[in-house]
């Protein structure tokens, strides 16, 4: 598999479980081994920055009632 495809679907697995109540970090983890995809440094920063874009997402999709609050 492409590796963009891999962080794509990283992408929607985080997304996808941020809302549950279990770790998303460990989804990220989890199928980031099962695509043999190398745990280096730079996947510390890829995940955050997988949290980062949900954080924003959320922010942007509940704006009215932030800014109502």
């Amino acid at each position: 598999m492409p590796e963009i495809l891999k962080y794509i679907f990283l992408g929607v697995i985080q997304g996808g479980t941020e809302f549950l109540p279990v770790s998303s970090s460990g989804h990220l983890t989890i199928f980031s081994y099962l695509f043999k995809m190398e745990y280096v440094d730079k996947s510390i920063y890829f995940f955050e920055l997988l949290h980062l874009a949900t954080f924003f997402a959320v922010l942007l999709f509940t704006y009215k009632e932030i800014w109502m609050i």
